[in-house]
C-alpha cells in the first residue's frame, strides 16, 4: 500500500496552526496542540519545524502571498478587489484570538511578525493608492497610508464584533469613504459596481446646487 504524500501532513500542519491562531491565539500554538489537531505525529512535525515558533512562522509565510493587480478594472473596482484580498487573509489568520494577542501584546515576537506582514502585504495597497492619487482618479494630498489603516482597521474591526468582513462590508464601507477619496463635488457620486459582484453598493444622492 502507497504510504502518505508528506505534503499532505505539511499542509495539515499549516491548517491547524492557522486554526489555533484564529481561534485562541499564538499561546495556544505548540506542538503538542498542533499534533492533536491535525493528527500528525510529534516526531513528524519536529522533523519539520524546530519549535513553535517555526511553526507560528510557517504558517503566516503559508497564508502570505504576493498579490497581482487584474487589469482593466475601474478605480473603484480594483479598491473593491483589493478589500477582498484583505478579506481573506484576515479570515486565514486573524481571527479575536489573534486580535486579542496584538492588544495586550500577548507573544511579543509572533506580534512583531505579525505586524511586519501586514505591512509588507499593504505595500501593494499603498502603491495602487499613490498611483491613483497621480492619475487624478483619487484626491490630491490624500494620506493613502491613513486610508490603509482605516481599511485594514475595519476588517478587524469586524473581527472584534463577531462578524465576517464580507462582499457586502467592502460595498458599505468603500461606499462610506468614496466622497472622501475622491476629488471635487462630483466625485459624491459612487460609481456603478462592476455586475460580477454579488452585493451592489447603494447610489449615494447628487450634491443640492
Amino acid at each position: 500500500m502507497q504510504g502518505r504524500d508528506p505534503r499532505d501532513a505539511d499542509v495539515r500542519i499549516v491548517e491547524s496552526t492557522l486554526a489555533l491562531l484564529r481561534d485562541r491565539g499564538p499561546s495556544a500554538v505548540t506542538v503538542e496542540s498542533v499534533s492533536h489537531v491535525s493528527g500528525v505525529a510529534k516526531t513528524t512535525i519536529y522533523r519539520r519545524y524546530e519549535d513553535r515558533e517555526a511553526l507560528l512562522a510557517a504558517a503566516i509565510d503559508a497564508a502570505t502571498t504576493e498579490v497581482t493587480l487584474p487589469t482593466g478594472l475601474s478605480t473603484y473596482d480594483t479598491l473593491h478587489w483589493l478589500l477582498g484580498q484583505a478579506r481573506v487573509r484576515v479570515q486565514d489568520i486573524v481571527g479575536r484570538g489573534t486580535v486579542a494577542a496584538i492588544l495586550v501584546d500577548d507573544d511579543a515576537p509572533f506580534t512583531e511578525q505579525l505586524r511586519l506582514m501586514i505591512r509588507m502585504r499593504s505595500h501593494t495597497l499603498v502603491a495602487f493608492l499613490e498611483e491613483r492619487v497621480a492619475a487624478g482618479d483619487l484626491r490630491q494630498g490624500l494620506d493613502v497610508k491613513f486610508v490603509v489603516s482605516v481599511l485594514l482597521g475595519s476588517a478587524v474591526g469586524q473581527v472584534i464584533r463577531g462578524r465576517e468582513p464580507d462582499e457586502r462590508w467592502a460595498d458599505d464601507l468603500l461606499t462610506l469613504l468614496w466622497p472622501a477619496l475622491t476629488p471635487g463635488p462630483t466625485s459624491t457620486q459612487v460609481p456603478t459596481p462592476s455586475p460580477r459582484r454579488t452585493a451592489s453598493p447603494p447610489q449615494a444622492s447628487e450634491p443640492e446646487r
